[in-house]
């Protein structure tokens, strides 16, 4: 290892703030990935897949043969409930689609008759949901709607048409499962086999998001710390399950949205930096109407006018926060671009994006590494605000701004002491806080190491 790393390194762990830092962040890792653990979601379980499971434990306990057959009949049962009208109507299906490519390639109005009249049906039996006959109906006359709802009614044939193939696998299984209820050696293994694709297939056709906090209670004053809560309860959701599991969107929102931010700003300030001239002044003018901008200001609206959404969150967070990315690696490849290195590799004819990429970059990039690291923080923090504010992460959604959103009425306390509801804000506020804390304690050891202007 080189030994200027080395002693970076050795600078690194004898800094007890920045050993600080990288305890906090390791044990926010831990804690973002063992959060189904540490916080199991509660998926809704349907009452007949519970008494399959109940009954193969039984079976597993007590080795009755009479338990094989009631198993069998439950899963038939459920079997034709759940796959067996993909089996009935799957050639009304294929004869759907064949006759939405047909229109597809015609556009005439017989197949558009015909494709109404065997959508219909579907539609009424319940096979298919009737928005997709009342788009392509609404917007016959608008080409652009019309394309977007027959392209929602080929996702729907062929998700129909995927269950189907499930239904299928599904059926053989069983069949086979069937073939060895003499025995109970046998049996347990295969039923526990199929059991186990069976209730996969169930939860993930509920689109169940574990990152929805669930409902405690319907009642909307908070509920102190209990064993089973031991973060207490805030607008009737669990408090110790958003707090883990909001520690998974913490990271999510600040890698992903630094990450990309610093990659536009990377791109912007390197093309502006090197090319120099009327490219620089245009990307530079650019980016001061961006900075001008106050960041929290520009967000909230940009997030409002797109919606609420995780996702609508971090396109506002980027969309205005690449612009210090862009200064920074501008200020170093304009010390850099006159560099030996840089004019012997244009003197050797080297195409400017691989000068850049190969041989500057590499060189200029660490600052713009750390003032990274130590923006994943603040961009939390943005978050959560605008969570706060109602802007951000949709109802129920695991985000400790949403908590403190939840807990903004009890904030100063109820009528018995001030302090009544602390919980309420105490443990996503102190989640929050050593979280932004980890980030800037390695950022500014990152920083005083391999800063020349700070080094010893």
């Amino acid at each position: 290892m080189n030994e200027e790393i080395k002693r970076s390194l050795r600078k690194f762990y004898r800094n007890p703030s920045a050993m600080l830092g990288l305890i906090l962040l390791i044990f926010f890792i831990l804690v973002a990935a063992f959060a189904p653990l540490l916080a199991p979601p509660q998926i809704p379980i349907d009452p007949e897949i519970e008494n399959m499971e109940s009954m193969i434990s039984q079976l597993e306990e007590k080795k009755d043969p009479a338990i094989i057959d009631d198993l069998i009949a439950s899963f038939d049962d459920y079997y034709e409930f759940t796959y067996g009208f993909y089996r009935d109507y799957i050639d009304d299906i294929k004869n759907l689609k064949s006759t939405l490519k047909a229109y597809q390639s015609t556009k005439s109005e017989k197949n558009y008759n015909k494709l109404i009249e065997q959508l219909t049906p579907l539609t009424e039996d319940y096979i298919l949901d009737t928005s997709y006959i009342e788009n392509i109906e609404k917007n016959v006359d608008k080409p652009k709607e019309l394309n977007a709802a027959i392209k929602d009614l080929e996702k729907a044939i062929t998700s129909f048409e995927k269950k189907y193939d499930i239904a299928i696998k599904m059926s053989e299984e069983l069949d086979e499962l069937k073939t060895k209820k003499s025995s109970v050696d046998k049996f347990l293994p295969a039923v526990k086999s199929y059991f186990k694709k069976l209730k996969k297939d169930y939860i993930k056709s509920l689109n169940y998001d574990p990152y929805i906090m669930p409902i405690i209670t319907y009642e909307s004053a908070p509920v102190p710390p209990s064993k089973e809560h031991p973060f207490g309860i805030s607008n009737g959701r669990d408090i110790y399950y958003g707090v883990v599991w909001g520690t998974r969107t913490g990271f999510k929102i600040g890698l992903t949205v630094v990450t990309i931010a610093t990659i536009i700003g990377l791109f912007i300030g390197s093309v502006s930096a090197y090319f120099g001239g009327w490219v620089d002044e245009i990307l530079m003018r650019i980016t001061d109407i961006f900075m001008s901008v106050p960041f929290m200001l520009s967000a909230m609206v940009l997030t409002t006018i797109l919606g609420t959404g995780l996702d609508k969150v971090m396109i506002a967070m980027i969309v205005f926060g690449w612009m210090g990315s862009a200064r920074l690696i501008r200020g170093n490849i304009l010390q850099a671009k006159n560099d030996q290195y840089v004019l012997a590799a244009k003197a050797l004819g080297v195409p400017d994006w691989k000068i850049i990429i190969k041989h500057i970059l590499p060189n200029t990039i660490f600052p713009v590494v750390i003032q990274a690291s130590m923006r994943i923080g603040s961009m939390v923090i943005t978050a959560a605000v605008l969570s706060f504010l109602g802007v951000g992460a949709p109802q129920g959604y695991a985000d400790w701004g949403s908590i403190l959103n939840y807990a903004r009425n009890w904030i100063l306390g109820g009528s018995d002491s001030a302090l009544q509801y602390w919980y309420t804000v105490t443990y996503p506020g102190t989640a929050m806080v050593l979280f932004v804390l980890a980030w800037n304690l390695v950022g500014d050891a990152l920083r005083d190491i391999f800063d020349p202007k700070l080094r010893g």
